[in-house]
């Protein structure tokens, strides 16, 4: 039983060892991997993973997925996905599309055979294929590949070429990778015969391109000659406001439509904005008024000079550009890292999540490794965070503001807060469609009863080194409170003083078993055991800690309550680490710990 008393009768404190007690309750700093942590103070979280930081300023573990939809009758792999009048329109790898319904009813829209029924019997799409961009305008959602012609799908969910609809010829609509809608406009770029063109459809149609019948105000153009250096190969298109932005590797091209001059389009470029770029297409978002991106540095966002009505890149992602940069540097495939890096915002949580493939391969195993922004102006909120144990290809957001994930041929739908989804890959009994069989180190496999299926959420918290405020005196620890909602288990670990080691201090001579995580368990961090570990229950959780058996013991109070666990240990400095599986809600509020300066005197 834990003695719960700070000043047992049976002992003398000298006012020297007054006990002290210390509470970090500001998490706002998120994950930073840029400052030494031993100079961060503990708003900041050296690994801060699959955890996010909420609006009430607690951290939790992330949100689950569930199986939405399972497309293998018709798809082979999903590449790409968008939400539109009420269906979620895959793309897949085998050149077919399908919608899927409200009730994860999966419907074929585009195929050979589908293509084969149209008026002149033209063929579908290739197989293949590894990118597809959409754009909706003026009602339709017109689709393109880079490889083929681009198609439309009306409101109806009719699926057909991008056609001329005074002719019904498709001959001039230009073969694009990238698409845009922007004001009265839709936008190509990714020409296949010319990398830096792009191609303006005529005002208010989507179908009349250069070289079709009056009224045509269409133009296309070479923009190379307007790149001061690097590739002048078009990486992605974007909307800002009034302008549109054409993104090359290393610079930014502003533009604004509108213009005319005889006949034709006159769009005004302005000078290219040097040093920022994208990596993709599928890494530019507009969010509100604001573009995000992500080009070989980090992360940055576009806003305008209140004054001088320019467009200004600021870039903050600072705090994790070595990890975002070692990610894509692990890239050496240019088309893997613009065709499987991709990005989506949660507008609900106010989180733009950066996907980046965690190796140069090209198949349905491949990590994905995700970079979270949290940015909520309101609240003056702004934190990285990073989820894993993902392998998402493609993502969309519905009308509802809920996010869809997809894998291999599934469709995923993930939680929130008022739809919360506790565990990975729910009611899902593999996670690829092939012959793979998805196994980590929770154990997971297939099994029969879908119901019970998915994985837990493995999280991680490492807070960086303390002192207290004074770095030469020796500290007595004596309790610790965590102040928790939820009821999932999780264990603390306390390292102090030179315990602490990571891998890469041992050189070729550390020993996998001295080490307290090794990487089958899903973290890349490896460490020495620890000073003092605990195992905890959340706050509305009876009990705490476990016997060597795994069972609860204690008190039987949650960790909310204001109760005191042993924690005793003599440091300079310390810091803690939280970690577990989740397959239940975990919320940390605030920690707070009990200490003394000096030797407590028995």
């Amino acid at each position: 039983m834990v003695d719960t008393f700070l000043f047992p009768k049976d002992r003398k404190v000298q006012r020297s060892n007054v006990l002290l007690d210390a509470t970090i309750r500001d998490f706002s700093g998120g994950w930073n991997v840029i400052d030494n942590d031993l100079n961060l103070t503990t708003k900041f979280s050296k690994i801060l993973r699959n955890m996010q930081r909420n609006e009430d300023g607690s951290n939790a573990v992330r949100h689950g997925t569930k199986l939405f939809a399972d497309t293998s009758d018709y798809l082979d792999s999903i590449i790409a996905c968008e939400y539109f009048s009420a269906n979620i329109v895959c793309v897949g790898k085998n050149g077919k599309l399908v919608r899927i319904d409200s009730n994860g009813t999966v419907y074929e829209i585009w195929s050979d055979d589908w293509a084969n029924n149209l008026p002149g019997s033209p063929d579908g799409w290739a197989t293949g294929l590894t990118f597809a961009s959409f754009a909706i305008f003026s009602g339709s959602l017109i689709v393109a590949n880079g490889t083929n012609k681009p198609l439309i799908i009306d409101a109806n969910m009719n699926c057909q070429y991008l056609n001329d609809p005074a002719t019904g010829s498709n001959a001039n609509t230009p073969i694009a990778k990238y698409l845009l809608a922007h004001g009265r406009y839709l936008i190509m770029a990714g020409d296949p015969d010319a990398a830096d063109r792009i191609h303006i459809s005529s005002t208010d149609t989507s179908g009349v391109w250069v070289g079709d019948d009056s009224p045509n105000d269409s133009v296309s153009l070479d923009l190379g000659s307007r790149v001061p250096s690097g590739s002048s190969t078009i990486k992605g298109l974007g909307s800002f406001r009034d302008k549109i932005l054409v993104f090359f590797d290393d610079s930014i091209l502003p533009g604004t439509l509108g213009v005319f001059s005889d006949s034709d389009h006159a769009p005004t470029f302005t000078d290219a904005i040097e040093g920022h770029g994208s990596i993709s297409h599928r890494v530019i978002q507009t969010i509100g008024e604001d573009v995000l991106f992500a080009d070989q540095i980090g992360v940055s966002s576009v806003n305008r000079a209140l004054f001088t009505g320019s467009v200004r890149p600021e870039r903050f992602s600072q705090l994790v550009d070595p990890e975002i940069q070692k990610d894509i540097n692990n890239l050496t495939s240019t088309s893997t890292l613009e065709d499987r890096t991709f990005s989506i915002f949660d507008s609900q949580a106010r989180d733009y999540m950066l996907m980046i493939p965690n190796t140069d391969l090209v198949d349905n195993t491949t990590e994905t490794r995700t970079f979270v922004f949290k940015k909520n102006e309101t609240l003056k909120i702004e934190a990285w965070y990073e989820f894993k144990n993902w392998s998402w290809s493609a993502a969309c957001r519905s009308a509802l503001k809920r996010i869809f994930f997809t894998t291999g041929t599934d469709v995923f739908l993930y939680g929130t807060e008022q739809d919360p989804i506790r565990k990975d890959r729910e009611g899902s009994e593999e996670m690829f469609d092939d012959d793979t069989v998805f196994t980590d180190y929770t154990g997971f496999s297939p099994v029969a009863d879908t119901a019970d299926s998915g994985v837990p959420i493995p999280f991680i918290w490492e807070l960086p080194w303390s002192d207290a405020g004074q770095r030469f005196l020796t500290k007595s620890s004596r309790y610790i409170n965590f102040d928790t909602l939820g009821d999932n288990k999780f264990t603390a670990n306390m390292f102090t003083d030179n315990i602490y080691r990571d891998k890469s201090d041992f050189g070729e001579d550390w020993e996998e078993d001295e080490l307290k995580f090794d990487d089958s368990l899903g973290f890349d961090v490896d460490v020495l055991d620890p000073t003092l570990e605990l195992v905890f229950e959340g706050g509305d959780s009876p009990g705490f800690g476990a016997d060597e058996f795994g069972e609860d013991f204690g008190g039987g109070r949650p960790t909310r309550l204001e109760q005191l666990y042993a924690w005793t240990s003599r440091y300079k400095i310390m810091k803690l680490r939280m970690y577990g599986d989740a397959t239940k809600a975990l919320k940390f509020i605030s920690i707070t710990m009990a200490y003394s300066v000096g030797s407590p005197r028995r």
